[in-house]
């Protein structure tokens, strides 16, 4: 009795002589495999009875005859299988499974042959042969080189061994074959396999010509139909029902409306009529499958409650307590109206921010499906409305297909990116979307493909857009406009700490383990790896602490993963920004700080200034808008104006050029706000006078002075509280805005409201 490490194998078996590949996966066949190897590189193995079977229990599931195997070679795939060359020595039985924790190893016996009559056992090996090499002539699988050395070989246990491994037949047979110990029966055994195959073959080969026979020019496109047709009428099997009889059943089954169930009935008929091989019969077969299978009457019912809403929501989201607070009332109308259509919600701000989760979140609370459409980059009408028959390649448009896929007619749909379509020869995309989000028109919504009028009432629409200015204005004029606003810092903090944390730990695999990170190291993620409104770049960096926590657990063998300001840059590496460098006190001549609204939320926005001898011009680099260059032109033409009170000489002014950049020069810049920031490094520069770098400025200045509002205060603000700024210079009339601030954010900063550029004049240079 010898004992050696166990593996069971799911569908492979392999004969004595044979060297082949098997893949190990499961933890305790990979720990026998180890111990293999530290051994003396001998293993055995056992076919599963049940292949499907994950968990066995040994050694009732597997087979008590099996084989030994030498390891030639390992190599470690991908999907953490382990990819191992073996060569079969000899069969062996299963005396006595011995399963440890993390292997297990089985005593056994080796089986030989049992000694037969030497003319019997030539007999029988002559006759295999010439089997074995008619069955290799008919399947064209077997290497001719194998064939012809077969006759050379002595050992009869080895040459049936040999034919065994290379039969293509199911692995139960060759268990068969494996457990027979009887060179007489083992040939015996053989002669009946290949006799089979043999006639099966033979018999599949007569089928194909039959159906070539069979086959016109036409039809060669269905050969494999035929064929499959063929080798049930071999076998005696009735045919599946006819194709035809079960569409009629189904179209009088259905409960289509009139006018689509006449239509369906009248393109049934046309197509009895048609060949069925023919391109036109299997369109006209699609297209009656795809409008029987669209939910005409199936709708799922409404459960909303606000305070159920208001919890999903709460729990869905962190913060934007005004936007859940629109969206509550918003539910709250069309929970009295008793239905969902009229104006449609649109979601506005910038990326990360959690739109599309907020959709998701009221669609679980109506209880309704939940689909969405991207619409960035449409280009085609026929995305919408959906191709004419008459086509090459016609289908349905997205919201008939979406519809299809949820199999209800009153789903949630999400139209993503609303701003981001286009529109060429193929046709103006968000026009077409007009007679899908119009309740007066969606009624009768007719798809071009379904040609038929569908009822898109019943169904709740949201979009989402990054930048409302890029909605064409008679679809925005049909949204119900509700606006995100960038994420404070302690927003953020809370988001990660009570979402993406969670969510990242599971997603890289450490459900299991410890995993800890700092407030202090996330306020540093946030602040010096990230520069985002939302979220998305946050969660991009806890997916990659966690990478790392992973790696570390399998490679150091660590059970837990804890990241603190300390360790954090071993995670991460370099900080990508500094936050304080906004915080500089000493003044600079032609340099301000500036605030810009953008798609991904407010930023500062340098304006640098230098003077040279010239004719008084004014250049501007920085990839400006019109709007912008009119602003600075503006700014320009002001200043020289009051040149005197600002303290400069006219000489200096009309001997002078100005040249202001705007860093950062591959991004379009444009918009009125930076009126006064222009203004302020015109006047440092000509006069000489330091601007303060500790404070940041918006506003649009006219060619009187006056300071006048501008959009997007909320925005810019938390963007100069991101960089460090404290102190903020704002036009008077938008003081209203910032009551809108988050409290966190309002409480460092120092707002100063500007009614004319004066009073910007008093407060930004140094004394």
């Amino acid at each position: 009795m010898k004992q050696a490490p166990l593996i069971p194998a799911r569908d492979l078996l392999l004969f004595p002589g044979v060297i082949a590949p098997i893949f190990i996966g499961r933890k305790k066949s990979i720990g026998s495999l180890q111990k293999s190897l530290l051994d003396n590189n001998q293993m055995i193995l056992f076919m599963q009875k049940e292949k499907t079977k994950e968990k066995i229990k040994l050694p009732e599931d597997i087979y008590d005859i099996g084989l030994l195997v030498n390891i030639v070679q390992t190599v470690k795939m991908p999907d953490s299988t382990i990819k191992t060359l073996v060569e079969v020595k000899n069969r062996v039985r299963l005396l006595e499974v011995i399963e440890n924790k993390d292997e297990i190893s089985g005593k056994y016996e080796n089986i030989n042959f049992e000694t037969v009559d030497e003319e019997q056992l030539e007999a029988t090996k002559r006759k295999v042969i010439t089997i074995f090499e008619k069955y290799a002539r008919i399947t064209n699988k077997v290497s001719p080189e194998l064939v012809l050395n077969l006759r050379g070989i002595d050992s009869t246990s080895k040459m049936f061994d040999l034919i065994s491994a290379n039969l293509n037949i199911s692995t139960q047979r060759k268990q068969e074959l494996l457990e027979i110990f009887t060179l007489e029966d083992y040939g015996y055994k053989l002669i009946e396999v290949l006799t089979h195959e043999v006639e099966i073959l033979e018999l599949e080969r007569e089928i194909d010509k039959k159906v070539k026979e069979q086959m016109t020019n036409i039809q060669k496109n269905y050969y494999l139909r035929e064929k499959v047709k063929a080798i049930q009428e071999e076998l005696g099997e009735k045919k599946s029902g006819d194709e035809l009889a079960e569409l009629k059943e189904k179209i009088e089954k259905s409960n289509l409306p009139k006018y689509a169930r006449e239509k369906l009935e009248k393109e049934l008929s046309r197509l009895m009529k048609m060949p069925s091989h023919s391109s036109e019969a299997s369109l006209t077969r699609v297209y009656i499958e795809i409008i029987l299978e669209l939910p005409w009457n199936e709708a799922t019912k409404d459960t909303l409650n606000i305070k159920k809403a208001k919890k999903i929501l709460d729990e869905d989201h962190y913060g934007l307590e005004e936007v859940k607070e629109r969206i509550l009332e918003f539910l709250a109308v069309k929970k009295l109206n008793n239905k969902l259509s009229g104006t449609i919600l649109c979601l506005v701000g910038p990326p990360g921010i959690g739109k599309t989760s907020l959709a998701k979140s009221i669609a679980r609370s109506l209880g309704r499906k939940f689909s969405r459409i991207s619409l960035g980059g449409v280009r085609d009408e026929a995305e919408i409305r959906g191709h004419r028959r008459t086509y090459i390649g016609a289908m349905p448009g997205r919201i008939i297909k979406e519809l299809k896929h949820v199999g209800t007619n009153n789903p949630l749909i999400l139209f993503d990116e609303i701003d981001k379509m286009a529109t060429d020869f193929r046709g103006d995309p968000s026009s077409a979307l007009l007679e899908v989000l119009d309740p007066e028109q969606n009624r009768e919504f007719t798809d071009h493909y379904v040609d038929m009028p569908f009822d898109l009432s019943n169904i709740f629409f949201i979009t989402t857009a990054n930048n409302l200015g890029e909605i064409p204005g008679p679809l925005r004029d049909r949204l119900e406009i509700i606006t995100l606003d960038s994420y404070t810092e302690f927003e953020k903090l809370n988001i990660a700490k009570k979402h993406l944390l969670k969510k990242s730990q599971e997603e890289n695999g450490l459900k299991d383990y410890k995993v800890k990170v700092s407030d202090k190291a996330l306020l540093r993620i946030i602040n010096e790896y990230t520069r985002e409104a939302g979220v998305r770049g946050l969660k991009r960096e806890l997916d990659r602490i966690f990478r790392k926590g992973a790696k570390n657990i399998l490679e150091f063998d660590k059970k837990d993963v804890i990241v603190n300001l300390k360790n954090l840059k071993s995670y991460l590496g370099n900080a990508k920004y500094r936050p304080d460098k906004m915080r500089i006190k000493e003044g600079k001549i032609g340099v301000v700080n500036g605030l810009a609204w953008t798609s991904v939320g407010g930023t500062t926005l340098e304006v640098q200034s230098i003077k040279m001898q010239g004719k008084g011009k004014l250049l501007l680099t920085g990839k400006l808008g019109d709007v912008m260059k009119e602003s600075a032109q503006v700014a320009h033409s002001f200043v020289k104006s009051k040149a005197e009170d600002f303290k400069i000489s006219i000489d200096c002014y009309e001997k002078s050029d100005v040249h202001l950049h705007f860093p950062e020069g591959a991004v379009p810049k444009d918009g009125p706000s930076a009126g006064i920031t222009i203004t302020t490094a015109i006047v440092s520069i000509l006069s000489n006078r330091k601007v303060r770098q500790d404070i940041a400025m918006t506003g649009e200045i006219t060619i009187t002075g006056e300071v006048l509002p501008v959009g997007g205060i909320k925005e810019k603000v938390i963007g100069a509280h991101r960089v460090g700024i404290r102190e903020v210079i704002l036009p008077i009339d938008n003081e209203v805005d910032t009551e809108k601030l988050p409290s966190e954010i309002k409480k460092d900063m120092k707002f100063y409201f500007a009614k004319v550029y004066d009073d910007v004049e008093k407060i930004v240079f140094e004394k």
